[in-house]
């Protein structure tokens, strides 16, 4: 239970410590005395919002007079992350700017967090950004569905549209009616005349048939090289990884044992002579220092690159087989087609049968390739909806990004003035150090991001520990500062900081930093409150009325009410 002044105005937070961390917050409107001996004066509201009750931390927000009718409360940052610009704790690393969150963080919130509180946006470029998210994702999704489609109709994605199918089928009926006309010419042509029809359609069959034949067989006799090319290239690649490996390892052998002396011949085995020889033991050729390294490299970059080569060999021959498969289905059906109605003139007994069971064939022919256009209009206005919804969602990822820049180009100044103040104000603060860190006497730059929570000083975001503690809570403190004087902040004028000695810290650099941080408060107009926690205070500080509670020794514990 808590009592704190939100713009003026006293209040008393109160909430059960339970595991859960949900628990609700009571409110009263009062001092702490009056609430304490107050019953029906406190108002109780949830940890998440409904329609028909704010949670509480839409009620302090609205208590602080913070702004939220820009944005839908799905998108609204909540009391918990601004939280995380109030306290600077123990846990979280030195590295990071806020407090570390592992559940409720991505780097839009933090920037949220950061140009929210500054009063650089007033979550309108948050909304945006997020709107954003949520529109890229849905043109992605159509964007998969629709290339799902086109990998189904192959080759013919020109044609996935209405007009192009409408066209089909307007072409195909048209030929159709032309299929019509033919019968009944045929059945009132003469014999003589259909004779010299069905030789004629029979001989150009038998030129397709052979024709077909001989790619069918081309077709199968590439496939076969190209499989066997495959097979032989991937042994071949095989034999390479093996050949690396076992180069590798013999390399390490090497350098593990050293040079392997032999004291008999492998060839005939008998005793080497054991002479005064600067070359190889065994077959006396000379050696030059780093030859073996060299020709280790060149032996691996040989093998590299004969890898390289056969993956490419086998991509390029995997095309070529892919490329036959799919031609294969193709002229065997067309094959099929031609035999089968070679076959049915043959066995047509007359010619007017059998020029009459052609044009069947044929218009039997069209009228399925009409209902297999039929059957694709399900999948055209398919693509034709995904398209249109794909368009529009493309219009709206332009629209959110216009609108986003144009704000981004309105806060602009604001951004540079608000940021340039802070990180000047940090290259104070940090020059006031005492020199236990040389970067710190000279600083150049110093550049926080919240969106990478992450801190700079002149480039560099690594120093020793303690300078790591003195450069984040330079930076924290300098943004406290500038929010307790900017009447566009929306940083509450409070700051907890329980981690300013941590991590190696001497005495006499904790001493300075919080006499640099009294000095500075001391120059606010305004109304504020920062409580900071130290196991070495500075002799000038103790005992005077910034003090809170006792100095707590070894054996004394801040929790034991005994």
């Amino acid at each position: 239970m808590t009592e704190v002044a939100l713009n003026g105005i006293h209040f008393c937070l109160k909430r059960d410590i339970i595991d859960s961390g949900q628990a609700k917050m009571s409110i009263f409107e009062g001092k702490f005395d009056d609430a304490v001996n107050s019953i029906a004066g406190w108002t109780q509201y949830p940890m998440r919002r409904s329609e028909e009750r704010h949670s509480f931390s839409q009620q302090i927000f609205e208590l602080l007079g913070l702004p939220r009718h820009k944005t839908d409360d799905s998108k609204n940052l909540t009391l918990h992350q601004i939280l995380r610009l109030m306290y600077v704790d123990q846990l979280s690393a030195t590295t990071k700017l806020l407090k570390e969150d592992k559940e409720f963080d991505n780097a839009t919130y933090r920037r949220a967090i950061g140009d929210y509180l500054l009063g650089i946006d007033d979550l309108e470029a948050h909304n945006l950004r997020q709107d954003l998210l949520v529109a890229n994702k849905e043109f992605e999704k159509l964007n998969g569905e629709l290339h799902a489609i086109y990998r189904l109709f192959g080759n013919e994605v020109s044609q996935i549209n209405e007009q192009a199918l409408n066209n089909e089928i307007v072409e195909i009926v048209f030929q159709l009616e032309e299929l019509k006309r033919r019968k009944k010419e045929a059945l009132r042509s003469k014999s003589k005349d259909l004779n010299e029809q069905v030789s004629a359609k029979a001989n150009a069959l038998q030129d397709e048939i052979d024709r077909l034949s001989s790619v069918k067989q081309e077709l199968e006799a590439t496939k076969a090289e190209i499989s066997v090319e495959l097979i032989e290239t991937k042994l071949f690649a095989t034999s390479l990884y093996d050949r690396k490996i076992a180069l590798e390892q013999s390399r390490l052998t090497f350098s593990s044992l050293g040079e392997v002396h032999f004291k008999y011949c492998p060839a005939c085995l008998e005793p080497i002579s054991e002479q005064e020889h600067s070359g190889c033991l065994l077959c006396k050729t000379e050696k030059h220092d780093g030859n073996r390294d060299i020709a280790y490299v060149q032996m691996l970059n040989e093998l590299n690159f004969q890898i390289r080569e056969s993956e490419t060999l086998i991509k390029e021959f995997r095309k070529k087989l892919d490329h036959i498969n799919g031609q294969l289905p193709s002229i065997n059906r067309q094959l099929e087609e031609a035999k089968f109605e070679y076959q049915e003139l043959e066995v047509t007994a007359g010619a007017k049968d059998a020029i009459v069971a052609e044009i069947a064939f044929e218009m039997g022919f069209r009228r399925s390739q009409i209902l297999a256009l039929e059957d694709r209009r399900e999948h055209v206005n398919k693509v034709e909806s995904l398209r249109r919804e794909k368009e529009k969602a493309n219009m709206r990822i332009q629209r959110l990004q216009d609108k986003l820049d144009q704000v981004n180009a309105r806060q602009a100044d604001r951004y540079y003035e608000v940021y340039g103040s802070i990180e000047t104000r940090a290259s104070q603060l940090l020059a006031q150090d005492g020199s236990y860190e040389p970067t710190f006497d000279e600083v150049e730059e110093v550049n926080f991001d919240f969106a990478k929570d992450r801190m700079f000083v002149n480039g560099r975001s690594k120093f020793s520990a303690s300078s790591m503690v003195i450069m984040k809570n330079s930076i924290r403190l300098a943004i406290f500062l500038r929010a307790v004087e900017d009447k566009l902040a929306r940083l509450p004028n409070f700051l907890i900081m329980d981690n300013i000695e941590d991590k190696g810290m001497v005495e006499q650099r904790s001493h300075n930093f919080q006499r640099i941080i009294v000095t500075e408060c001391e120059k606010l107009n305004n109304d504020y409150q920062l409580i900071f926690t130290t196991s070495m205070i500075d002799p000038a500080l103790n005992d005077t009325t910034m003090c809170v509670g006792p100095f707590y020794e070894k054996s004394m514990h801040t929790l034991d009410f005994s």
